[in-house]
This record gives C-alpha cells, structure tokens and sequence, in this order.
C-alpha cells in the first residue's frame, strides 16, 4: 500500500507538470499535422444523409426507383425523403427547416484544413515538412470546396462570368470571423486554384494512406478542377504528370489497378448456403481478394480517399436500366463480380403484400473500398479524355486499353474497333468507361451530367432525365433549378443576413 500510494503521488506529481496550453492548442507543427488524422477529414456525409443514401445521385441517371418504393417506403415517416424529392424533381429537394447530414460535416472538414494552414503559418515554421503539411490541408479544401460549389451551384461555364453567389467562402481558422456575403463559383474557383498550385509545388511524394493527399493527387486534383473548368490542355498536361508519378512511385500499372478477373477475385462457400428462388447464391458466401486490403483505405486503386455512400440499398433503390446497359454482360468482370440477383423491396399493409421480386443489384461499393475522391482507374480515364478533347486520339486509346486490360477477360482486352472511331466516338466510349468506374451511388455521375450539358450536341451530352416508377414519370432539365441550386436551410439563412436570402415557409411533404 506504501508503494502504491508513493507511485499514485509521484503520477500526480508529474500530472501536474503538464502545461495544458501544449495539449489543448497545437504548438508544433507535428500536432498540426495529426489534425489532418481526424475522420472530419475525410469528408464524412459528403452529399449523403445518415443512412448511406444520397439525394443528389437521386437526381442523375445511376438509379432506379420501383413504383412499389414510390408508394410504400418514401412515406411521411421515412426518414431521408430528400431522396424522394430528387427523385420526382421536386424543387428544393432538401428540407429547407433542418441541415443536410453533409452541411455540417462539410463546414467541419473544411475548418480543419482552415486551422491547420493557419495555425502553421502562424507558427512561422516554413520548411519542407511544415509546406507538406500545409499542401496536404489544401489539398483537403480544395477537394471539399471544388465538389460542394459544383454540387450547389451550376457547372463552371468558361463563357460566362461564374458569377453565381453560391456558398460562403472560409479560408480563416479563427471560428469568430464572420462568414462575410457569399461567394460566386469564379471567387470560390480562384481560392481553389491557388490551393492546388500550392499543393502540387509543396506536397509530398508520399503519404501514409489515401485519406492524406501527396503529390500524385495534387497533380490529379489540379486536372480535375482544368476538367471541370474546361481548360482540357491542361487537364492533360496535369493528368499525364500526375500518372507519371504514380508510375514512378509504385514501379508499375499492376501496383495502381487491381485485375478484376476471378483468379484474383473471387466468392467462397464457407458454410452451407440457402438463397431465395432466383436469387446468387454469391450473396450468402465470402467474397475473396488478392490482398487484406481491397475493402480497406490501403486498396491499391485509392489515390484519395473521400467517404461513399452505400451503393447497396434493395429498400430505397435498384440500378437503372439505362445503366445495366453500359456493361459488356460476357466479358466485363465488373459485371459478372458484382452483378447479382437479389429479392428485392417488399412489404405487408393489412393482408396486402407488395413486393418487387427478385431483382438485379451491384455489389461493389459492398464488398470493395471505393471512394467519391479519386482513383489511379479515373486519374487514367481523366488523362484518357484530355487526350481525346485535344486531338490525341492515340494516347487516348492507349490510356482507356491500358485500363481495359484489368476490367475484361478474353484474349484481347482492347476496345474493339477502336483505331477506326472517329474523336467523338472515342471519347463517348471513355467517359462510358468513367461511368462504369465510377461508384454507382455518389455525386459524381450527377455532376458529370452538369458539366457533359455544355458539349452541345454531344451524344454523351444530356438536356433533361426523366425518372419512371411504373406508372408514373418525373423529368426535369437540367437547366432547371433543381440541377442548377441547391438550397441553404433556414436555420443557416436566418444568422447570415447578409446573403439576402429569404426563408422558404412552404411546407416540406415529397410523399404528398
């Protein structure tokens, strides 16, 4: 007892040494950096709600809603209709009375980024780690406010002014700075370009995981942001540098891309299994992998790693036709992994039964780790289709056969006939190639569609979607406002004044 009292007095003792200041406020650039660690971060609920849904994929073209759903899953007591409201194109299509799940976690992420890049400066330190650390935060706003501007705002247009007012612009880590009048897309864009020159000059070559950006996806970052600008010169030049170091830091395509055949991938029956008629019997074995690391932030495919909702959802949505129809159905090993039938949407009123029956679902976003951020599949699709905007139709074969070599079977992978497609016909089947690479579930696909309503003409180049339930049928333009403005809820409306933004007092009923 005399030891133990001795040792629990000296603890005390040496407790009490402890300057708080150094534990509560970061003095050094290391405990800045350890910031970059929290899961804030990554973006959490970016564009999704709390149950892996996401209303704004709802807008798109990924996703197919049954008419027994329509009537008897979205009613008044479930609990994310803005998927509903999206889904019949009903404006706006979030509760203006409470905060989208990703409003908030996205303020959150980017206020530690803002409290890393200023608190570093602040600290005067200036040296390659304490600019890496700085980069690797930029990189981190960048991403948030490249993909929230673009979601709430329309499409950057390079033939127009970008003056949209869209959302605040917080580049400070002091929280009592006031948030100031909204910014336009071209005010938020500049800020985002400053971020990306930084971060690739200063990012390190290296990071520990695809939850920190290094280098390779800086470069990467800067391209997708020439991508949505439309500046497709330097989209190339930044998606060929980008995949250059890739190459350069993992030695080869085979260290970037997983090979999708089922000699890598495949299902294990490791207890007796019992599927519903017509249903793969796939659903109820254990799918297996090259590596531990395919359903992990390590998979070898994440460049940056940005939180996914859940591609998998029998009770809210299935895939569309229009998407099922992408796919090679013989020799796409997306497809034939993942591709899988499955009892649908069903539920009992009184002595009624509704029920969707056996139907298809797509697993990947299940079983694989996939990301809303960027992949080395998409940073090669991304240089595919500069290659092909600017007239370097070769390379841009090249990149998209290089990629076909790990998703096709057969003894030739390459895209068939396609030497002899003319520069439109090959970049239709590139940004096809992207769409199928992309997760079936997220705010990509729908922002692609924003930025493809440019190319007037384009077969790949949409004017409006229409939705069908059944019966019913939903279409809206994409110059339409549901496309083109995301609303900011009331409670955020009423303490920012000096937006000029009025309350919305309709009542908010998409079940109706």
């Amino acid at each position: 007892m005399a030891l133990a009292l001795s040792c629990c007095l000296t603890a005390c003792e040496k407790f009490l040494d402890v300057q708080p200041v150094g534990k509560l406020i970061p003095t050094e650039v290391v405990q800045f950096e350890n910031l970059l660690n929290n899961s804030n971060t990554l973006g959490s609920y970016f564009m999704f709600d709390n149950n892996n849904g996401c209303s704004y994929a709802a807008l798109g073209d990924n996703i197919q809603v049954s008419e027994n759903q329509l009537k008897y899953q979205y009613i008044g007591t479930f609990p994310n209709l803005d998927i509903l409201a999206a889904w019949t194109y009903q404006f706006p299509i979030y509760n203006p009375n409470s905060s989208p799940m990703g409003w908030s976690y996205t303020w959150q992420s980017i206020a530690y980024f803002n409290n890393v890049i200023d608190g570093i400066r602040g600290l005067g330190a200036d040296d390659e780690y304490a600019r890496g650390v700085i980069a690797q935060a930029m990189i981190g706003r960048a991403w948030a406010y490249m993909n929230y501007t673009l979601c709430y705002g329309p499409a950057y247009d390079p033939a127009t002014a970008n003056d949209k007012k869209v959302l605040p612009l917080r580049t400070s880590g002091d929280p009592t700075q006031e948030n100031g009048p909204l910014a336009t897309t071209a005010e938020i864009f500049k800020q985002i370009k400053e971020d990306l020159d930084y971060a690739c000059e200063n990012a390190p070559e290296r990071t520990l995981t695809a939850c920190r950006g290094n280098k390779t996806a800086a470069y990467a970052l800067r391209a997708e942001y020439n991508m949505y600008i439309r500046d497709f010169e330097a989209m190339r030049a930044d998606a060929e540098k980008a995949w250059s170091l890739a190459l350069a830091a993992e030695g080869s395509v085979d260290k970037l891309i997983y090979n999708y055949s089922d000699q890598n991938f495949y299902y294990e029956k490791v207890t007796s299994v019992d599927p519903g008629l017509g249903e793969d019997e796939r659903l109820y074995m254990e799918f297996r992998g090259p590596d531990t690391d395919y359903n992990q932030t390590t998979n070898i495919e994440l460049l940056l790693y940005r939180n996914t909702p859940s591609g998998y959802s029998r009770q809210k949505y299935y895939p569309s036709e229009e998407w099922k129809a992408l796919f090679d159905k013989d020799n796409d090993w997306r497809w034939l992994q993942w591709a899988m039938m499955a009892e649908g949407f069903s539920t009992t009123i009184g002595s009624d039964k509704y029920q969707d029956g056996v139907v298809l679902n797509y697993l990947r976003d299940q079983y694989m780790k996939t990301t809303q951020g960027m992949t080395y599949p998409l940073l090669l699709l991304e240089k595919a289709e500069a290659e092909a905007r600017t007239g370097k139709t070769s390379q841009a074969l090249e990149s998209l056969n290089t990629l076909r070599k790990y998703r096709y079977k057969g003894t030739s992978t390459n895209l068939p006939n396609g030497g002899s497609l003319s520069q439109d016909q090959l970049l239709e089947e590139i940004l096809k190639e992207r769409r199928r690479e992309q997760p079936l579930i997220s705010f990509n696909r729908t922002l692609d569609i924003k930025r493809f309503a440019l190319d007037t003409g384009k077969p790949w180049c949409k004017t409006s979607i229409t939705h069908k339930s059944g019966s019913y049928t939903y279409s809206a333009n994409v110059s339409d406002p549901i496309f083109q403005s995301l609303p900011i809820d009331n409670g955020i409306i009423k303490y920012n004044p000096q937006w000029g933004l009025e309350i919305n007092e309709n009542t908010f009923e998409p079940y109706n």
